[in-house]
């Protein structure tokens, strides 16, 4: 089914690659980043506040009453609040001077999963990480040049990831007990449509949507991998789809710079709610 889905600036800002947008709903507050300048940003009741990392920032994820879990190059780090100085949870370790951690979110159970990226494609491929309960990570068998599209089915049981390079999208089963998870199945191959595959999120109805970058797109997916409809999107390179608001029907797609246009953070009324995140939990 078509649906009539018209975006605008959420704010009148341009930005380098803005990334990640997230509903935090402990404060009704959209945040995202802007990964190449190193900034967290957040907007409440129309007043804008922002982080500063001095190096990329990929992903976050909410923690606790107040707190985050952000995703720098130089490894996973833990906010207690906003504006909290940041605590080394886990370093990435990697020879490859332009690995970096890239999309990632909070898994139901209270893990958080992020990938990496490597940007000089030569040497090693980004993977997938997740970071258990007790701070320790394990390297997923999820392995792409650039990790994207990380999102959660409905009910928790089906992880879903990208890998752009390829335009191709995997869904591996997944347990919000233990962490653990299946082998990868192919879900979508989007080498058909315009631009590749980026950040994505899972609706209310277990609809997966996902940025196409360089595509100036948004494409639906069924929970079966057929895709609904291509949404066209104001901006040459969306970069991620997010859902939230008080009612989770507000449709959040960030974008990069590309030739003709800066990036941007876009709004509209979806078609359908969201899934509120989870919380990432951490013992001790």
């Amino acid at each position: 089914m078509q649906h009539s889905i018209q975006f605008t600036p959420m704010l009148d800002r341009d930005f380098s690659l803005a990334e990640c947008p997230r509903w935090d709903w402990r404060y009704e507050a959209w945040l995202w980043v802007d990964i190449a300048n190193g900034q967290l940003w957040r907007l409440k009741d129309g007043q804008t506040s922002t982080l500063e990392f001095g190096e990329p920032i990929g992903c976050f994820a909410m923690t606790g009453e107040s707190g985050y879990v952000i995703a720098l190059k130089s490894g996973l780090y833990l906010l207690d609040s906003w504006a909290a100085e940041k605590q080394v949870v886990a370093p990435l370790v990697s020879e490859y001077p332009r690995m970096r951690y890239n999309d990632g979110r909070a898994a139901p159970g209270g893990r958080f999963i992020a990938g990496t990226r490597n940007g000089a494609k030569q040497g090693d491929q980004g993977q997938f990480h997740q970071l258990h309960l007790d701070g320790k990570v394990e390297a997923m068998p999820m392995f792409a040049w650039t990790c994207n599209g990380l999102a959660f089915s409905p009910d928790g049981q089906w992880l879903y990831w990208a890998d752009t390079g390829e335009s191709k999208v995997y869904r591996c089963s997944y347990d919000s007990l233990t962490g653990a998870y299946g082998d990868n199945q192919l879900f979508a191959d989007l080498s058909d449509y315009d631009g590749r595959p980026d950040g994505a999120s899972v609706d209310s109805q277990g609809n997966y949507w996902v940025a196409m970058y360089a595509g100036a797109s948004v494409v639906q997916i069924s929970p079966n991998g057929e895709v609904l409809q291509v949404v066209s999107v104001p901006a040459e390179n969306p970069t991620m789809v997010g859902f939230g608001g008080e009612d989770m029907t507000q449709m959040v797609v960030t974008s990069a710079a590309g030739s003709e246009s800066e990036g941007q953070v876009l709004m509209s009324a979806s078609p359908v709610s969201g899934l509120r995140e989870p919380l990432v939990e951490l013992q001790g």
